[in-house]
């Protein structure tokens, strides 16, 4: 593949990593700082693995793992868990995209835009600080106000992240990034991270990643550039706010907006789009969005009187029942307040209503470790069936800290049946309460509880949290060894490594030198090697590897041995198949035929009951037709199983619009050809596996 230099350097990578471990995206980091110190061990080890998976076209995207947050509305935000290999490529790629789009942003950062600007090449942050960014954006409102523009425009999208188009979005980027390399690789991973249920959906960027902010960025350039008379555009992030000293201008501005929209495939917000004249520049900041204006909060030291009054301040009783008014003020205050009975009561009534909040209050109950009342009101909580996992993780995690040492049956009992009454069966939900759960068992029911979690990174997060984070696990590593030895052979590539990197640990303690079983994943073979424990690096895969491992098809030998001269023509024209998957039916079926062709070309070459017969049908030239030696006795007697699948893509091809203008044969034979349906090629592809598993079984026995 011809990458850029720039983007397969191994600093890049680094630089990538570094980024990945420094981004500001706190919660969503969450679920993989278990695994930064132990990647880091062997960093360029698992870099130049990396680079080398992605040269070779080795590299697949895997289906991200799906978590929600509510928003104060209750619709759901989406996070999108990347494997970690994902989310270091996701952020190499966008290092490089990032400088070339540079020159773009630059010409309105800090004048039109506020939110999301790039760091530079060399800042180990993708992002400038957005403590400056707000305070810069907060000025130029300031000023704005001052001069006499107190008509305010809110312009707001839709479900802005999950719409972006992803041609769209192409085209944005192929004005400066000129590598289609790249640019391919980036919309595969792109289409694989916003895959639904029902397959890819065309559209979205994943949620969570801060990479994804700089690409939404790139779709509202196309906004910073409109000209508007008369009229003050400012935006932070997807939130744009117009200001102008007449209600007319401000309208027309907002028409502009709205048209660009609809030109972009986004849509608008109805309810969001205002217009309003303020009094003051009190009003004006009201109307910010607490996410934004949390940004712009001063960090001096406040007293706890000045921290009980904000407190006080930033809610209001409505029909009998506490709200809060100002979201930025309760969390600020709510984060630094010492434990107090009357803010724990203030508290306990919103708890159920604001599940957006939840993290928040969670973290203040918190103060009250071991404490009944504080237990009683997330019980209560808890009991009431929260409908959010979100929310109901960052409760139970409270519990986990909060629960008495004795009478404490009730609390256990619901954190039981939590996961039966989910609706987003998400991995959130999960690990908290098999963590709350493991806690309260022996390392051996601990052990068991991990054992029978079928999703290898909740797996790993409880292994962290319950045998692995020292000073705050209840269990030793050395309470694990036998589960963490199982799990270092484990194929998702993360769980392994963890798991290596606790057994690595409790070697250190011991003071005796550990070596990895020859059955372990490659990624704990790296990590030794790394460390200097190992001299030899883990053979690295091909194309052909990787492509039948995915398909749970056994490869006994080595494909260089076995193909010879054709082995690089044989892994192109696999990758290439692999690309034609999720596009055009007819040629990936054409190509699918070629692909076995030349499998079967060699195989015959090298058999000894076959490479006779095949160089007398081959004649005057290098090999015979491949239809006539598909239906040769010898090769279906060799081949019992597999021959007529081999046939029957065959003859699929002759019938294909892009082969001939008419059949050839069989049945077909004078027709107008057509194209092959997804339907069809989906049929052609059933009996690929067995296939090829009888042909490489055979293959095995002579080499």
């Amino acid at each position: 593949m011809a990458y850029p230099r720039n983007f397969t350097n191994i600093n890049n990578f680094r630089l990538a990593f570094s980024r990945v471990i420094s981004g500001t995206n706190k919660d969503y980091k969450a679920y993989y700082r278990h695994l930064f110190a132990c990647y880091s061990l062997a960093l360029d080890e698992n870099l130049s693995s990396l680079i080398h998976d992605i040269k070779m076209g080795t590299y697949q995207p895997s289906r991200p793992t799906m978590i929600f947050q509510p928003k104060k509305s209750g619709v759901l935000r989406p996070l999108a868990l990347l494997t970690l290999r994902d989310l270091i490529v996701y952020q190499a790629i966008l290092n490089f995209v990032a400088s070339k789009l540079w020159p773009e942003q630059k010409k309105h950062a800090f004048s039109k835009s506020y939110g999301n600007i790039y760091g530079g090449d060399d800042s180990p942050f993708f992002f400038k600080s957005w403590k400056k960014c707000y305070e810069l954006y907060s000025r130029r409102i300031n000023h704005e106000f001052e001069v006499g523009k107190v008509w305010i425009g809110e312009f707001d999208l839709v479900s802005f992240y999950e719409l972006i188009d992803h041609r769209l979005l192409r085209c944005c980027l192929e004005s400066r990034v000129h590598s289609p390399e790249l640019l391919d690789l980036l919309f595969q991973g792109l289409a694989t991270w916003t895959t639904n249920a029902l397959g890819r959906v065309g559209h979205g960027v994943p949620q969570g990643p801060e990479p994804s902010a700089f690409l939404a960025e790139c779709i509202l350039f196309d906004f910073d550039d409109l000209k508007f008379k008369d009229v003050a555009y400012l935006r932070y992030v997807d939130d744009i706010r117009l200001m102008a000293k007449l209600e007319t201008p401000l309208r027309r501005a907002l028409l502009k907006l709205d048209m660009k929209s609809k030109e972009l495939g986004l849509v608008p917000q109805a309810q969001k789009i205002t217009v309003k004249k303020v009094a003051s520049i009190e009003d004006v900041l009201k109307s910010i969005p607490s996410s934004v204006a949390a940004a712009g909060r001063d960090h001096k030291a406040a007293s706890q009187r000045e921290l009980t009054k904000m407190f006080r301040g930033s809610m209001t009783k409505k029909q009998n029942r506490w709200e809060i008014t100002n979201d930025t003020d309760f969390k600020y205050s709510l984060l630094r307040l010492n434990p107090r009975r009357n803010v724990l009561h203030r508290i306990a009534p919103i708890m159920v209503h604001r599940p957006d909040l939840s993290w928040v209050m969670s973290m203040y109950i918190k103060k009250f470790p071991t404490d009944k009342e504080a237990a009683d009101i997330l019980l209560r909580i808890l009991q009431h069936d929260p409908i959010y996992d979100y929310a109901a993780a960052n409760y139970i995690d409270a519990m986990d800290v909060c629960e008495p040492q004795t009478n404490n049956t009730p609390y256990r009992r619901i954190i039981q049946t939590a996961n039966r009454r989910s609706e987003e069966k998400t991995i959130s939900l999960r690990t908290a309460s098999l963590t709350f759960r493991g806690r309260r068992k022996g390392p051996k029911d601990a052990i068991h509880l991990i054992e029978n979690e079928p999703d290898p990174r909740v797996q790993s997060i409880l292994l962290h949290r319950l045998f692995g984070d020292e000073g705050h696990s209840p269990f030793h590593v050395h309470d694990c060894y036998h589960l963490a030895d199982v799990l270092l052979a484990s194929a998702n590539e993360e769980l392994a490594l963890y798991a290596g990197y606790l057994r690595f640990q409790a070697s250190l303690t011991d003071a005796k030198t550990w070596k990895a079983p020859n059955d372990a994943n490659d990624s704990v073979k790296r990590m030794l090697l790394g460390l200097g424990l190992r001299s030899k690096s883990p053979k690295a895969r091909g194309v052909l590897d990787g492509f039948f491992e995915r398909r749970s098809v056994k490869v006994s030998f080595s494909w260089k041995k076995a193909l010879g001269s054709d082995w690089l023509a044989t892994e192109r024209r696999c990758l290439h198949l692999q690309k034609l998957r999720v596009q055009d039916p007819t040629a990936q079926v054409m190509l699918l035929d070629t692909f076995n062709e030349m499998l079967v070309q060699a195989f015959s070459q090298r058999h000894p009951l076959l490479a006779k017969a095949y160089k007398k049908a081959s004649g005057n030239d290098p090999n015979p037709n491949y239809g006539n030696w598909l239906n040769h006795l010898k090769l279906s007697k060799v081949l019992p199983n597999s021959t007529s699948w081999f046939i029957q893509v065959h003859n699929a091809r002759y019938r294909a619009d892009l082969s001939h203008a008419k059949s050839k044969k069989g049945s077909y034979s004078g027709k107008p050809t057509r194209e092959i349906t997804f339907d069809e090629a989906k049929y052609h592809w059933k009996k690929s596996n067995q296939s090829w598993q009888e042909l490489f079984n055979e293959w095995a026995k002579i080499i």
